[in-house]
């Protein structure tokens, strides 16, 4: 398995009380926070794009840095790198709420095929040029993604696929959820999302993301 990472926050505080709850009470303080991206095909001309140290990082109470307990160095991102797919350049990327790079995004992606995936607005995809990729089968709130858990997909759609493949089977929303001896545990407050796509000529093989 290859993979690239890029470091988005180094997290200054404990964190929330959830936080740490998920974590079997380790402290967040000096944790590395980023984005990564996992393929068995090789990984070529990675690129990071990163905002601001903004509010995150105040020393004030804010929403953004969770009234204090989520005190944070560093800005939001996204990273995109291009994979080789039947000789043909693919580019991929994970996206953590980063604010504006739409046109060095596009230009980035070009006229190669693309699937840009994360935390993000189903709007950036349009942004980008590309098509927000999301099933509706079962109704849109089978395919909620925050703030979720082993009960339900929570109450909206956070987490977005962005491509201009062609889609071969329906995009997958998938509970934050493990189940083992009758019991279930949440692994997170994010749902899953995933997705199978093909490039746009005849000689391009399958694609299969997860979100």
């Amino acid at each position: 398995m290859n993979y690239a990472w890029g470091l988005e926050f180094v997290e200054l505080t404990p964190g929330t009380e959830k936080d740490r709850w998920y974590s079997n009470k380790v402290p967040d303080f000096v944790g590395l926070h980023g984005n990564a991206l996992l393929t068995k095909c090789a990984i070529e001309d990675p690129v990071m794009f990163r905002n601001k140290i903004g509010p995150y990082f105040s020393s004030e109470k804010t929403p953004e840095n969770g009234d204090g307990w989520k005190k944070r160095l560093g800005g939001r991102m996204g990273m995109l790198a291009q994979i080789i797919v039947d000789d043909r350049k693919t580019v991929i990327g994970s996206i953590h709420k980063i604010g504006g790079y739409h046109e060095e995004v596009k230009e980035y992606i070009g006229e190669k095929d693309a699937i840009i995936a994360g935390d993000q607005h189903g709007s950036y995809c349009e942004h980008i040029g590309l098509q927000n990729i999301v099933s509706d089968e079962g109704g849109a709130e089978m395919h909620f993604t925050w703030p979720a858990s082993c009960e339900g997909f929570g109450k909206l759609r956070g987490d977005n696929i962005c491509s201009n493949m062609k889609v071969v089977e329906e995009e997958v929303t998938t509970k934050p959820c493990v189940s083992n001896f009758g019991f279930s545990s949440d692994v997170g407050d994010h749902a899953l999302t995933s997705v199978v796509v093909a490039g746009n000529t005849e000689q391009t093989g399958l694609v299969s993301i997860i979100n």
